[in-house]
């Protein structure tokens, strides 16, 4: 089941439980009510790391 939220597919966001920049990938799902995200963040310039996080944690980056 989707969940409407503002978070958008490969827009970048301040990621509030790891307090880095992370990419969107997409929704996953739902648990307690809540949409729950894939998203990547970079550890280096080559690699990259898909996490679960709630649309909580993301807020947008201002610009």
């Amino acid at each position: 089941m989707k969940v409407k939220s503002s978070i958008e597919r490969g827009a970048n966001y301040l990621c509030v439980k790891l307090g880095e920049v992370v990419t969107a990938i997409e929704q996953i799902g739902v648990v307690k009510g809540l949409p729950m995200w894939e998203v990547e963040r970079r550890i280096s310039e080559g690699s990259r790391k898909r996490i679960i996080v709630s649309a909580r944690t993301l807020t947008p980056l201002k610009t």
